[in-house]
């Protein structure tokens, strides 16, 4: 049994009391038919394989006849959670798209389209705006965040900010989410200042069109790779820098899986405290998990790196507990606004009984997505007073990027590890509830005093995982055993150090 202090044992009864508070009001909601289908997805040892298999070998072949192929063979093994009728359309499908694929791959398409519908929004004018009066029925507020290709050049560049520009002039949108990486084509990542001025460039007429709305308008800097985190922060200090700027609350992503995270919160916070004493509004961060870590391993794979996040679940969940410790306390949550984001009510409770010990409730939002566990996510905005839904919305024609977005939030609803593979059965299974609860203590546990440090001096707060500096590197440590050959690994440029050292050499060249 995992040991805790008098205080947090104390905060953990109030936390389990909440959580188990909430599961009792969610399980007498009703649950809408997609999210009970999307349970059974999640609960069948075969549900994400068949779901991921239809998405990469059905929906994505161009060519009819390939997909047609791909149907047949998976329809041999159509799994159990799908309905006996459902079972029996594919089956039937499989067989009709021998003569007819041009007819049957449309329809299964259409079929995926509905059954995700409940996950994201037709970016089309009309069908838009009827979706959010739909959604902001439920006393919730949105977070519109426009899926698109990944940007290669320019074109696709101009168009994902265009769209975003045009959805935060609508009158129902008040808060838009865009990643850095969607308003210009691939920079050079030596080029660090170039790249700050040419995106911050490209962003300040959106920020513009924010400050100067006749109705308050929000913009979120989402992030995703490791690679963008200093740049994004360095965009979104230098916008917000701007004297016309400075009266605009904007906010900005903080991914926990990363040990960055809170020595990225502090030096957010000081430069909102000093924002702040100018006279300008305060800032608002976005903390949650971190969703891309399959590519963060492949990144690390590819250049020799060290992976840049945490190596387990455990830890993460222990440092989102510790950047909301050092953030939910007065003196920085008058500079700094938190968004509680994600769906694990432990995580949830916590923040919301810490928020309220320390008289900071008012500065916290929570924030979950679009069609995830609804009626927990009703239960919660019943308790803390509202709720921000993370909104994808997607053009019908870019249908297909929204792909990576839903197979991602399958794989994290399957996956043990995560809180998700057992939201649809915490009330009913003990077990399971354990294994929640135990995982929540063992966080709590490992979690230290960094957040009550008026001044840290940098000791406790986690290191980075990625240190490389070229300037300071010991050329002998690359030396391989007579016999014995090993690359050196690449240099890395997300890191400041190798910059610099980049710097110096070419203004050698340039001399």
């Amino acid at each position: 049994m995992t040991q805790l202090s008098r205080e947090k044992d104390d905060l953990l009864d109030e936390v389990v009391g909440q959580v188990r508070h909430w599961l009792d009001e969610s399980a007498r909601l009703p649950v809408p038919s997609a999210g009970r289908r999307l349970a059974n997805v999640l609960r069948d040892p075969d549900g994400l394989d068949f779901t991921v298999g239809f998405v990469d070998r059905v929906i994505r072949p161009e060519d009819h006849k390939i997909a047609a192929a791909n149907l047949r063979a998976l329809a041999r093994n159509a799994p159990a959670f799908l309905p006996i009728h459902e079972r029996l359309l594919i089956k039937l499908g499989a067989l009709v798209s021998l003569i007819a694929p041009g007819l049957v791959i449309p329809v299964a398409r259409k079929a995926l389209r509905e059954m995700v519908g409940h996950l994201l929004v037709d970016a089309t004018d009309t069908r838009l705006g009827r979706s959010i009066a739909r959604i902001r029925n439920r006393g919730v507020s949105l977070n519109i965040n426009l899926l698109g290709e990944a940007v290669l050049g320019q074109a696709e560049a101009s168009r994902r900010l265009k769209g975003t520009e045009q959805l935060l002039a609508r009158p129902d949108v008040d808060y838009v989410s865009i990643k850095v990486s969607a308003t210009v084509p691939p920079h050079s990542p030596w080029a660090f200042d170039d790249a700050v001025d040419h995106i911050a460039a490209n962003l300040l007429p959106l920020f513009t069109q924010a400050a100067t709305a006749p109705t308050k308008k929000f913009i979120n800097l989402d992030m995703e790779e490791y690679r963008d985190l200093e740049l994004t922060i360095a965009v979104f200090t230098k916008l917000l820098d701007r004297a016309e700027l400075l009266d605009l609350e904007a906010g900005i992503v903080l991914q926990a899986y990363l040990p960055d995270a809170l020595s990225a919160m502090m030096r957010l916070q000081e430069w909102a405290r000093a924002r702040r004493e100018r006279g300008g509004a305060g800032i608002k961060v976005r903390l949650v998990k971190g969703a891309n870590l399959p590519m963060e391993h492949v990144e690390a794979s590819l250049h020799d790196w060290p992976v840049a996040t945490l190596p387990t679940k455990q830890d993460t969940d222990t440092n989102y507990k510790r950047v909301l410790d050092y953030a939910l306390r007065p003196e920085r949550a008058a500079n700094v606004r938190i968004g509680v984001a994600g769906h694990n009510l432990f995580d949830i409770a916590y923040a919301w009984t810490l928020a309220g010990r320390r008289g900071v409730r008012d500065q916290v939002e929570f924030e979950m997505l679009l069609g995830m566990a609804e009626a927990q996510a009703e239960a919660v905005r019943r308790t803390v007073g509202g709720l921000l839904l993370y909104v994808p919305v997607v053009h019908p024609k870019d249908f297909d990027v929204a792909i990576a977005y839903l197979v991602r939030r399958l794989e994290e609803g399957a996956s043990q590890d995560n809180f998700m593979s057992a939201v649809f059965e915490l009330h009913d299974d003990r077990a399971l509830f354990q294994r929640e609860k135990d995982r929540f203590v063992a966080s709590l546990a490992a979690l230290d005093d960094v957040g009550a440090s008026e001044a840290t001096g940098g000791a406790g707060v986690p290191e980075p995982n990625r240190r490389q500096d070229r300037r300071t590197d010991d050329p002998n440590t690359a030396m391989s055993p007579a016999g014995g050959f090993a690359n050196v690994a690449d240099t890395d440029p997300a890191l400041p150090g190798n910059r610099l050292w980049g710097r110096a050499i070419t203004e050698r060249i340039a001399a």
